[in-house]
């Protein structure tokens, strides 16, 4: 398993860089690469509305500052990435996505679904957690709505097995929150279908409350616990193991690039190129496409 201990390691960094950068440990302390058999992963991808705060949520569970996250009416993620770090002994690994909704006049450059999908596809082996970020400081809307059913087509029903709601914008009081769901029907039947594993991770632009990252985290623990004991640890996309295939080709060529990476590393690598569209054969990763199939495994 490939423990990647990182202050500044971006997925598009892992992707470009020669396996001897990413397996030889760093003894100064900067930029670590080790191999643990005995660190336990845990994989989110981090979902919602442009401006709902995920890359600021996603350095909250890093615990510390690696997604670029501002206040702003633009998209700052207008690619998926990645990062981890080694935090409570738990090896987070992170995937943050654009906005569902991003502007049109970010249609050139980014392609949210297509973007989300490979992640979906590409990512080994699946998602412990899918972390849906909802902003607190704005009314629901008809583009929220239409944010919500463009998930489900992206997602499938079954991703609400694996889906914690993450509240932003909003300071840690269930109280509040409680009377602002009974104005939202939409988010009452949505909390439902996610048997009411929601957290609120406060209203402080610079830092997520500790309190708050320690909900997250017991709520994450027992939601892998209760998942891994039905047999349905990680939340798979129904066309990963045909992404699969595509990669292992991927991994070929790379190796006779490299000849002396692992093929696990060589993988890991190719699969982290390939979430960010990296891949040589981008194209058939993009022709799987059918939105309504996603499963479990």
């Amino acid at each position: 398993m490939l423990s990647i201990d990182t202050n500044k390691i971006s997925c598009q960094e892992m992707a470009h860089a020669k396996p001897g950068n990413l397996t030889k440990a760093d003894t100064s302390g900067a930029q670590t690469t080790i191999f643990s058999e005995k660190i336990e992963e845990r994989r989110i991808i981090l979902i919602g509305k442009l401006g709902a705060g995920k890359s600021h949520c996603g350095n909250g569970i890093l615990g510390k500052q690696f997604f670029e996250s501002r206040r702003c009416w633009s998209s700052v993620t207008r690619q998926c990435k990645y990062g981890s770090a080694t935090r409570n002994k738990f090896l987070y690994r992170i995937y943050d996505t654009p906005g569902v909704n991003s502007p049109e006049e970010l249609a050139t450059s980014v392609d949210v679904e297509t973007d989300i999908r490979r992640c979906l596809y590409c990512t080994s082996p699946g998602f412990h957690a899918i972390v849906l970020v909802l902003s607190a400081a704005e009314r629901i809307t008809k583009e929220d709505m239409a944010m919500l059913k463009k998930l489900d087509g992206l997602l499938g029903e079954s991703a609400y097995k694996y889906m914690i709601l993450m509240i932003t914008k909003l300071e840690d009081d269930e109280t509040v929150l409680h009377e602002m769901m009974t104005e939202a029907p939409q988010i009452v039947e949505l909390n439902v279908k996610c048997r009411s594993r929601r957290v609120i991770f406060g209203n402080d632009a610079t830092k997520i409350p500790d309190a708050c990252v320690q909900k997250f985290d017991k709520m994450l623990t027992n939601l892998i616990k209760e998942n891994a004991n039905q047999g349905s640890e990680y939340y798979r996309h129904k066309y990963y193991d045909e992404a699969t295939k595509i990669l292992e080709k991927d991994k070929s060529d790379y190796l006779k690039e490299y000849p002396d990476t692992s093929e696990s590393v060589a993988l890991e690598i190719v699969r982290n190129r390939a979430t960010e569209g990296l891949s040589p054969r981008d194209r058939e990763l993009r022709s799987l496409n059918d939105p309504n199939c996603c499963t479990i495994s």
